[in-house]
């Protein structure tokens, strides 16, 4: 069976009582507050995803009722023998529910659950109704918006982690030997090659060792002995950069701004807004 993401599970689902998911009609929500029109955009959105899993012929939505009843029963273990599957989705929608009421809509504990806007976005979905915003517009309003606000919670929670960053680059530029790119990009050539530079689509062969600016090492293939082989273009942009200027048999130093690296990602020991630094050599390059 296709695994469907249950996190519509709150479309058409409160802790009182399902009784308002009998109506079934579409209609366009009153959505006054960024918060309103990401708890229907969600709705919306997954309510395309189950049209097109459970209602592909049934253009008229008539299997709305059975499909909600579905989960009402499974929200309160009330089984009947029918609706199987549905019943199976709906228990897992119960215990999403109540995550959601803990962590928030999509995890974010800032954003309130909005019941009646997420079913009533389900409805629309499911019955193709996209006079306020279509399902292709609403996704793209959840990613844009989400990853937005994702955007904000980490500049306020890494901003110390972003500010030691500049500093450190700032000190480090007036060094000797330290040269800055146009990008912001620092290195210092330990050795120079003498062989070919490779090109953005150039694969290559190289040796590195990674620290934070605290020396915290996070990656080292000088530590596990083994050399990487990898695509200029498909490592961060610091490094796709620094490999262009690079002959190979050289060895760099390469100090890398947080914009030019991970930026706002979490990578675990590498938290968001981190300056990286790295010792790069540059074996060969292998195509």
């Amino acid at each position: 069976m296709k695994k469907l993401n249950i996190l519509f599970a709150i479309a058409c689902i409160t802790l009182v009582s399902f009784v308002s998911c009998n109506n079934n009609t579409t209609k366009k929500p009153i959505l006054s507050s960024q918060i309103d029109s990401l708890n229907y955009a969600f709705g919306l959105t997954n309510g395309e995803g189950i049209r097109d899993y459970y209602f592909k012929n049934d253009t008229t939505g008539a299997k709305l009722d059975s499909f909600l009843k579905g989960l009402n029963e499974g929200l309160e273990a009330k089984e009947d023998g029918k609706n199987t599957e549905l019943t199976n989705i709906a228990s897992q929608i119960g215990a999403t529910l109540k995550q959601q009421q803990t962590i928030g809509l999509l995890g974010d504990t800032t954003l309130t659950v909005d019941y009646d806007l997420i079913r009533q976005g389900l409805i629309n979905g499911i019955k193709k109704f996209d006079t306020q915003m279509s399902a292709a517009e609403a996704q793209e309003y959840l990613n844009t918006t989400m990853q937005e606000l994702y955007e904000k919670r980490m500049a306020i929670e890494y901003k110390e982690n972003k500010l030691a960053g500049e500093a450190f680059l700032a000190e480090n530029a007036t060094k000797q030997g330290v040269v800055v790119t146009e990008s912001g990009l620092q290195y210092k050539i330990i050795k120079n090659g003498r062989g070919a530079k490779p090109t953005e689509t150039s694969m290559i062969k190289v040796h590195y060792h990674g620290t934070l600016i605290d020396e915290t090492v996070f990656d080292s293939s000088v530590e596990s002995g083994r050399p990487v082989t990898f695509g200029v273009n498909q490592v961060i942009k610091g490094w796709t950069e620094a490999l262009q200027l690079m002959p190979v048999g050289s060895k760099w130093i390469l100090y890398i701004p947080q914009e030019l690296a991970y930026g706002v990602q979490d990578q675990g020991t590498i938290k968001p807004f981190s300056t990286l630094i790295f010792e790069v050599e540059l074996i060969s390059i292998e195509n």
